[in-house]
């Protein structure tokens, strides 16, 4: 295990998540967080329970999506030699006014934090 990849395992992540690689049901999930954001909500997800919030706008796209996208976490961890079960906690923000990030917390209470930025 590698504590200092875990910042680079969490920065990838949430880049793939929030690309156009996350494609469900004829749509990119982009696309959704987007108009959730544009009608003024934040937008959270916490990796370890699957759970998205806002509860009332998570459709069966969202859903599907983060389903698929938890299941290879730990491969995706593993690639860089970081131990999911050393994560305790993983969540996604996308703020309505704000920059996304992705925040973990390690097994020695290390919180790791990563701004999702993209080339313009």
């Amino acid at each position: 295990m590698k504590y200092k990849n875990i910042n680079s395992a969490i920065h990838n992540f949430g880049h793939s998540f929030t690309s156009y690689e996350n494609y469900v049901d004829n749509e990119h999930v982009l696309y959704e967080l987007k108009n959730i954001r544009r009608k003024g909500y934040d937008i959270h997800i916490n990796w370890i329970t699957r759970e998205f919030s806002p509860a009332q706008l998570e459709s069966d796209r969202i859903k599907k999506s983060i389903s698929y996208w938890a299941k290879g976490l730990k491969d995706q961890f593993e690639s860089l030699n970081v131990n999911l079960e050393c994560i305790k906690e993983l969540d996604f923000y996308w703020p309505a006014n704000e920059q996304h990030y992705i925040v973990a917390l390690d097994d020695r209470g290390v919180k790791h934090q990563k701004e999702i930025t993209y080339a313009q």
